[in-house]
């Protein structure tokens, strides 16, 4: 083989070997990224689906609230817990329609009636009358679902990813805090009421 066709040979043969690597690493380049993209997209599912919990408990929580305090607006013996009752109603009213325009703008769905464990309360509330269902009630609706909330709010408000929800919570979390705790001065004055009662 002369110089010259053995200089053109090594010449090709280098630059073959310049372009398999180049697309090795377009391949891996191209693998990686993939891969990249799918992490993110399974994280932003993840993150959606936090977030879509949030919006699903807190309108079933919400609408819970409203239909209970109806409930004692017409059962409740005490002025002071249909004043509760009422402000259960206006509150949550309000932010429950604040959610609902932010989960339809991201094509969330929403619950729109109680689910089966509510309803059955209300029938249970429903047979309860004069100071023992302000008692319950205020327990029950009071203290122990606000509970939830708070818990529910707060999560959101340092875990959640959706700027809109974790906005929403960071607003409602002290109206959840303020009703729980008029909940709690309600049952406590009740609480000393009834050891009144009992010590006459």
């Amino acid at each position: 083989m002369g110089k010259g066709k053995q200089l053109s040979f090594i010449l090709s043969a280098t630059l073959m070997c310049f372009a398999l690597a180049a697309t090795t690493a377009t391949a891996q380049n191209t693998n990686s990224s993939t891969t990249m993209m799918k992490k993110d997209n399974n994280m932003a599912m993840m993150m959606n689906s936090m977030d879509k919990k949030f919006a699903m408990m807190a309108a079933m929580g919400g609408m819970a609230e409203v239909e209970m305090a109806r409930l004692a607006l017409s059962k409740a013996s005490s002025d002071s817990v249909k004043q509760f009752a009422q402000k259960m109603i206006d509150d949550h009213t309000k932010a429950n329609e604040e959610l609902m325009g932010i989960a339809t703008s991201k094509g969330i769905t929403l619950p729109t009636a109680p689910d089966a464990k509510m309803q059955a309360m209300m029938m249970k509330m429903e047979k309860l009358s004069g100071a023992e269902f302000d008692r319950q009630y205020i327990m029950m609706a009071g203290n122990k679902d606000h509970m939830k909330m708070e818990k529910l709010f707060k999560d959101e408000n340092l875990k959640g990813k959706d700027a809109d929800l974790k906005a929403f919570a960071a607003k409602t979390l002290p109206v959840v805090q303020m009703h729980l705790q008029m909940a709690r001065d309600l049952h406590n004055g009740m609480s000393g009421m009834k050891n009144m009662k009992s010590s006459m």
